[in-house]
């Protein structure tokens, strides 16, 4: 069983990369189930998604027991800290989405090194891609998502192969076929050489 915690914010395609996640572990013959949540999204607000690989009956994931999460934006990485144990691999975008509760109170936005700090007392590691840069340098710079889908199946999620993630690619967003799997490639190498310790 693999437990997968997903967080960003809205317009960042959480969701989308949530099925994508869903159709690979359908290709791969696994048991899955999703959930998603992303009440203020539309304005920017946190989204949540969970994707449970194998034999469970619930989508919810209960607070220190996801094996990966995964985050599409920096802050969001450390607000899900609380679903980490000492065996959570933490895989972020370096990307910073600024909330306006934040910049309007002109509150200090933490840094990486600051979050990679806090990732390092309650998980087992910490791994930062530049998603923007790698999607826009595979000619889709609105596929970070794609670019973080890659990264995930960079660190592995048991049972599941990069053939069966870039068949979900091709499965779940037809256009611009070649680009994205580019992004999921660029993602896929970033993760799987970046050191991962905390």
């Amino acid at each position: 069983m693999v437990d997968i915690y997903l967080v960003g914010v809205g317009g960042q395609g959480i969701i989308t990369a949530s099925r994508i996640i869903g159709e690979a572990a359908l290709f791969a013959g696994k048991n899955v189930l999703l959930s998603e949540t992303h009440g203020m999204a539309q304005r920017g607000g946190s989204v949540v998604c969970t994707a449970r690989i194998g034999d469970v009956y619930s989508p919810l994931i209960p607070d220190g027991r996801a094996d990966i999460i995964l985050s599409f934006e920096l802050l969001e990485a450390l607000r899900a800290l609380c679903m980490a144990s000492k065996s959570t691999r933490v895989v972020t975008s370096s990307e910073r989405i600024v909330p306006l509760a934040i910049s309007t109170k002109k509150l200090n936005y933490p840094s990486l090194d600051e979050i990679r700090s806090q990732a390092a007392r309650s998980a087992k590691d910490f791994i930062a891609v530049d998603a923007p840069r790698l999607a826009a340098s595979a000619g889709v710079p609105m596929s970070s998502n794609v670019v973080m889908i890659g990264a995930l199946a960079g660190v592995g999620v048991a049972g599941l192969e990069r053939a069966h993630f870039e068949k979900a690619v091709e499965a779940t967003i037809p256009r611009k076929v070649s680009e994205n799997l580019h992004a999921f490639s660029l993602g896929f190498d970033a993760a799987k050489n970046a050191p991962a310790n905390v």
